[in-house]
């Protein structure tokens, strides 16, 4: 069954090290069977004012498994999450699809 990983973040400073994890964790995703869905700042904020100055991340997964997997890699852990230190606030879960 998909799972959906959705990533909530605010960005309070670009350290020279963000844009090498925005394209490293987005190979290192692919990697893992994943896709992007959404990724990126609201077009248009229709109620509330929380999404104003941060970005949503979606990506697709084939299974919690995949997910997981990729999140707890030694890759992930020790080399490419440490490079986003200092960026930011960020909220990260993992959804199932609702049911049909």
């Amino acid at each position: 069954m998909p799972v959906y990983q959705v990533a909530i973040v605010k960005i309070t400073n670009r350290t020279p090290g963000f844009a090498e994890y925005v394209r490293k964790s987005a190979e290192l995703l692919a990697k893992y069977g994943a896709e992007y869905v959404v990724r990126g700042p609201a077009d248009s904020i229709l109620d509330g004012d929380y999404l104003q100055g941060r970005a949503v991340v979606v990506s697709k997964w084939p299974s919690m498994e995949k997910a997981k997997e990729f999140w707890n890699s030694e890759e992930y852990q020790t080399k490419i999450k440490p490079l986003r230190d200092g960026s930011g606030v960020f909220d990260i879960g993992l959804y199932t699809e609702a049911p049909k």
